[in-house]
């Protein structure tokens, strides 16, 4: 070991001031936040805060091994000298399961969400100034993996950030195996949680099959993704600095001036788009593929139109319409929608996708066609056409539609795939799969356009 891992704790806590303050620690029983509270037990007296533990039963595992950490958790912190108070959370039984179907997310996103509930109702209660967790140097690179195969930018591949509200993360700066290291050291045993042997979570599939990879054939990749993510950070400060616009409340959901919106750099507009996104508050992760649709707005013909615009249900070219005059950017996915009205544009739940009334829309000429997901434009290329950010040509007529019972899809050995397993695969919320858009071309499925919703896209070459 080339440095004293407690001393690197000590180092991240002099940006704070923490003198009569309360810090609540995190702990699983994991050896990373064992070796958290261990850590700051050791610098209490130093810095001169208070210092109390929580731990959450989130019975998804057996009851023996879940009940069991939080147990060791109890009695570790009670066996330190002074006895460091410890608050336990027991989570009902099916708890995380309900969360996760209300949510329309996975088991391992429901637990997160109602353990960091947990934690700041404990904060509350504590009067705790800081809630400190855990994540470390490996947590950052994995999370940063993560978020560039899932197609994040700007924040996002930042990786974790050191502060944030009131959580602090003072363990960004050691691996996993330094602090392991160090409990072993000094005689001090963890808990090993099962789960993080299960290949069915990105993050778990992430360490155990490609970080090995990346150890073998690129050795120091762990020290360039992170001097990535650190420029990212600042690239992203940078661009949030140079928002001129603000969100206002406007019934159920937010509104900006349509001209200051449109000033903005894309790389800007996505920056002010996440402020945004903060105060709708929508319960789950929305794709980036969305906010790229947003962020990209006025690049295709239609995007923006007249200030009187056009309806959902308006979808005949704009060649057909007086004066040519293309309908009003309407934007909608993930239980989203971006719309325009006179000066401003409106950013709300989507009420009519919530209805999953599905749609049809016939193309039987270019031009621009106004969708429940945004304005399209179809263009003429040779004998074919294309559709804009759609892969792949067409022939035209074509019909745009949502999914019909009993449909599916051609694969690359000529057998048929069920729409609803690609779905499956795709990990398509359920309520997007009534606005996923299929482009039909002569009663056969050439194309599922995911990438209008930010999911993959799926295209039939013949």
């Amino acid at each position: 070991m080339n440095r004293d891992p407690i001393e690197t704790v000590a180092a991240a806590l002099g940006s704070l001031e923490l003198r009569g303050k309360t810090i609540l620690v995190a702990c699983s029983g994991g050896a990373d936040s064992t070796f958290l509270l261990m850590a700051l037990r050791r610098l209490q007296g130093r810095f001169g805060f208070d210092l109390a533990a929580i731990t959450v039963n989130h019975r998804i595992r057996s009851e023996a091994e879940s009940s069991g950490d939080s147990r060791f958790v109890e009695d570790f912190a009670a066996s330190l000298d002074p006895a460091v108070r410890c608050v336990r959370k027991d989570l009902a039984v099916g708890e995380v399961e309900r969360a996760a179907k209300e949510r329309g997310k996975g088991i391992e996103e429901a637990a997160r969400h109602l353990r960091y509930q947990a934690f700041a109702d404990a904060a509350g209660e504590l009067k705790a100034s800081w809630v400190m967790t855990g994540h470390n140097r490996n947590d950052r690179a994995e999370t940063v993996l993560m978020r560039f195969l899932s197609g994040s930018g700007g924040s996002a591949l930042s990786g974790i950030a050191r502060e944030r509200g009131i959580y602090f993360r003072p363990l960004l700066e050691l691996s996993h195996a330094e602090m392991a290291e160090w409990l072993a050291a000094h005689g001090i045993s963890w808990r090993e949680d099962a789960t993080n042997a299960d290949a069915r979570y990105s993050r778990n599939r992430i360490r155990l099959h490609l970080v090995p990879l990346l150890d073998s054939f690129f050795p120091g990749w762990e020290t360039g993704i992170l001097s990535a993510a650190s420029r990212s950070a600042l690239d992203d400060a940078l661009c949030k600095s140079l928002v001129t616009a603000r969100w206002e409340r406007s019934g159920d959901g937010i509104s900006c001036p349509v001209g200051a919106f449109l000033s903005m750099h894309p790389a800007v507009r996505l920056r002010f788009l996440s402020e945004g996104l903060s105060l709708l508050a929508p319960g789950h992760r929305v794709p980036s593929g969305y906010l790229d649709r947003i962020a990209h707005i006025g690049e295709f013909a239609g995007d923006v139109g007249a200030s009187d615009g056009g309806a959902r249900g308006d979808t005949s070219p704009a060649e057909s319409r007086p004066g040519g005059i293309l309908p009003a950017s309407t934007i909608a996915g993930s239980g989203l929608v971006f719309s325009r009205s006179g000066d401003s544009f409106f950013w709300k739940p989507d009420i009519v996708q919530n209805s999953k009334s599905g749609y049809l829309v016939y193309i039987r000429a270019c031009g621009a066609y106004s969708m429940p997901f945004g304005t399209i434009s179809v263009f003429p290329d040779g004998n074919s056409v294309y559709i804009d950010r759609c892969p792949g040509r067409f022939s035209l007529p074509l019909t745009i539609r949502t999914r019909q019972a009993g449909d599916t899809v051609l694969t690359a050995d000529g057998k048929q795939k069920t729409l609803k397993k690609l779905m499956n695969e795709w990990s398509v919320r359920e309520t997007d799969r009534d606005l996923l858009p299929l482009v039909e071309e002569r009663g056969t499925i050439r194309a599922v356009w995911g990438g209008a919703l930010g999911y993959p896209d799926w295209f039939v070459q013949t």
